[in-house]
């Protein structure tokens, strides 16, 4: 399996997987023809000891053409993308692609031929029965332009070392931990069963401290180059801090956070892994077990509350963020059940003597609003206000006073109601007569 963007569908492109010399040449080709076009240019690091190779993804920032115009640059992209004047498009067309399509506003994908001088296919490729040795060969170049340094630094810590960061999301994962295209969150518990966005709080998109918080090493060459195999790159995941391996049959921690995986709870994208992705596969089904069975990182350190506490003394002013992150949350729901299941359900149901007010569903309606408005809106042009403040000083409310505002004023608040609500459609009949 290749680059799969033109392998199907209309006319579609044979692009197969790459050898790693065929690879190398290419990335090396394409990144020096883009200098002309971008101020800097880079790929992530790829995973350890791969045979072949499906495309080639490549990040630039800065177009020249905007950054450091010159008649020599403008000319050229004006030559290469004439209508549209896009740096992507000029860069694809710099590279003579065969085809290509804008998946995004900074993502572009494209298929460039085969070097027809390097070797014609990765070992033990299976040819298809429609494909010969003279069918025209393809290699998925996707270019991605990032809209400063910090993201381009970001997007290739994200994707370095291949599925490192698949593995190491799932290690942190279950202690309220989660990175994403964007940096590190730590996520609210109260809020992400009903909105994963919200209950998102960031935490920083800088990779140095992101390796800190995590106690995993980049003083050496793990950070500049590939790992010289998938062992090792376990043995790196490993040294994760909040790593560990639940011992089997191991009850007492039954509840605990972490400890390896589950496959039973396995999420689509967990499982999307597990068919697509070899070495997290690898990693689930024969380097943890291999570590449980020897007796290996089987004690937890830290728990999903510690681990929230850690982060705030780690990165100043999260805690705020949080805190006032769930504030808000709390309050907006409060609204959505205070209206019904408190104002409205405190009213009293109908009861002698009081028919003619609570057994009158207009006049049950009128009152309802009013008490909305007092309460809700702060709206006390009915010159009713409560004795005592209904809401703290962050501004949620009290419910048991706000049942006993109800319940002590809304005869009061009901009469006053209705008569503003009779007069305003007094006034209204008048104003029609009048146009009339």
């Amino acid at each position: 399996m290749g680059g799969l963007a033109f392998s199907s569908g209309e006319s579609p492109l044979y692009t197969p997987r790459m050898p790693p010399a065929v690879y190398e040449y290419v990335i090396k080709d394409c990144q020096a023809k883009l200098r002309d076009l971008f101020v800097a240019i880079a790929s992530p690091i790829q995973g350890p000891a791969k045979k072949d190779y499906g495309d080639v993804d490549v990040f630039v920032v800065w177009d020249k053409k905007s950054i450091f115009p010159s008649p020599l640059v403008d000319n050229l992209v004006s030559s290469l993308a004439p209508s549209t004047h896009d740096p992507l498009e000029a860069a694809v067309h710099l590279l003579g692609a065969e085809r290509y399509v804008k998946e995004q506003a900074h993502t572009i994908i494209s298929a460039i031929p085969w070097p027809e001088d390097l070797p014609q296919g990765a070992e033990n490729e299976e040819v298809k029965p429609h494909q010969d040795t003279k069918t025209p060969r393809y290699i998925q170049v996707d270019l991605h332009l990032c809209e400063s340094l910090e993201r381009l630094q970001w997007m290739l810590f994200k994707q370095a070392h291949g599925d490192l960061w698949n593995i190491l999301g799932s290690t942190i994962r279950p202690y309220g931990l989660t990175m994403d295209g964007m940096g590190l969150y730590v996520r609210i518990p109260e809020i992400e069963s009903l909105n994963k966005k919200q209950a998102k709080v960031l935490l920083t998109a800088e990779p140095a401290q992101i390796l800190n918080f995590l106690g995993l090493k980049h003083g050496g060459k793990e950070w500049e180059e590939p790992f010289a195999s998938v062992d090792e790159l376990f043995e790196y995941a490993a040294t994760c801090r909040l790593f560990w391996v639940r011992p089997e049959k191991d009850e007492n921690n039954a509840a605990a956070e972490g400890g390896d995986v589950d496959k039973n709870k396995f999420k689509s994208n967990d499982r999307r892994r597990m068919n697509y992705r070899p070495i997290f596969k690898k990693w689930v089904d024969e380097f943890l077990p291999a570590c449980r069975e020897a007796g290996r990182f089987t004690t937890q350190t830290a728990t999903r509350d510690s681990v929230r506490e850690e982060a705030f003394r780690f990165f100043p002013g999260t805690q705020r963020a949080y805190e006032a992150r769930l504030l808000e949350w709390r309050k907006e729901r409060q609204r959505q059940t205070l209206w019904k299941g408190v104002i409205k359900a405190s009213i009293p149901e109908p009861i002698e003597g009081e028919t003619v007010m609570l057994g009158n569903g207009h006049w049950r309606g009128v009152l309802a609003t009013a008490l909305k408005k007092i309460i809700m809106e702060d709206d006390y042009s009915l010159d009713v206000r409560p004795a005592t403040p209904l809401r703290d000083a962050n501004g949620m409310y009290y419910e048991e006073r706000v049942k006993h505002f109800v319940v002590d004023n809304w005869r009061d608040i009901g009469r006053a109601a209705w008569e503003a609500h009779q007069q305003r459609c007094a006034d209204r009949m008048v104003k029609k007569e009048t146009k009339h």
